[in-house]
C-alpha cells in the first residue's frame, strides 16, 4: 500500500461520504486485524496505514488539508482547526471576558455589612428584658438575697428592707463596715450583706405580690 493515497488505502473514492469512509475502515480493520493475520508480515504492515488513512479522512479539517496538498494548492489551517487538532498540539488558550477581569462589588458589600450591623444592634435593644433578671442561684454584687438556715439564696428585689449583696468573699470570710456575713446556699462563697431601709408606703397603696 506504500505510495498510495489515503483514499486508495481505504478503497473509497475521493468524494466518499463520512459514512462510506467509516464502513470501509471497519471492514478493512476486521480483515487486517493483528489477531486475524497473526504470523503474516504483510497483514501487520497494512493496519498502521489503514489507521492513518482513517485518522485523516474521518476528520473534516485534516481531510481538507490533505485534499489541498494532493491538488498542490497552498494549504491554510481551517478556522476550526483549534477544535480538531490533536490535544497535544493544541495551543494553550485562556478565556478573557470582554469586559475584563471580574470585579468585586466592594461598595455593595460594605453597604450590606453596615445594614446587617445596624439590624443586629436594633434587635439587641428590643431583645433586652423589660424587668429585672430572674434569680439564677449565683450570688453577685447588687443582688437581693434571703438568709435561710443553710445559707443565703437569691430572691427578687422588692425595694424595701431587702438584704443586698455588697461584697462576695470567701466561704469563711469576714465582712467589714458593719456588713452582715452569710455563706451562700451553694456552699461555694460567702457574701457581705447590707439591709436596705424599709420604705413606709402610704395607706391605700397596693402592694405587689
Amino acid at each position: 500500500m506504500n505510495g498510495r493515497s489515503h483514499y486508495d488505502v481505504l478503497g473509497v473514492p475521493t468524494g466518499a461520504s463520512a459514512t462510506t469512509i467509516r464502513e470501509s475502515y471497519r471492514r478493512l480493520a476486521r480483515e487486517y486485524h493483528p489477531d486475524r493475520v497473526m504470523g503474516s508480515a504483510a497483514g501487520g504492515d497494512k493496519m498502521p496505514l489503514i489507521n492513518e488513512a482513517y485518522r485523516v479522512l474521518s476528520d473534516p479539517g485534516r481531510r481538507a488539508v490533505y485534499d489541498a496538498e494532493r491538488r498542490g494548492a497552498p494549504t491554510r489551517t481551517p478556522a476550526s482547526s483549534t477544535t480538531i487538532r490533536d490535544v497535544d498540539e493544541a495551543p494553550a488558550y485562556t478565556y478573557q471576558h470582554p469586559d475584563g477581569p471580574a470585579r468585586i462589588p466592594w461598595r455593595g458589600l460594605l453597604f450590606c455589612s453596615f445594614v446587617a450591623i445596624v439590624a443586629i444592634l436594633v434587635l439587641a435593644q428590643f431583645s433586652k428584658p423589660s424587668g429585672p433578671a430572674a434569680p439564677d442561684s449565683i450570688l453577685r454584687t447588687g443582688e437581693c438575697v434571703e438568709v435561710l438556715p443553710n445559707g443565703a439564696a437569691e430572691i427578687a428585689c422588692t425595694g424595701s428592707g431587702d438584704l443586698v449583696v455588697r461584697q462576695v468573699t470567701a466561704r469563711e470570710g469576714v465582712c467589714r463596715d458593719g456588713l452582715q456575713f452569710s455563706p451562700d446556699r451553694q456552699g461555694m462563697v460567702g457574701v457581705c450583706l447590707e439591709q436596705m431601709p424599709i420604705v413606709q408606703l402610704p395607706v391605700g397603696t397596693p402592694v405587689e405580690n
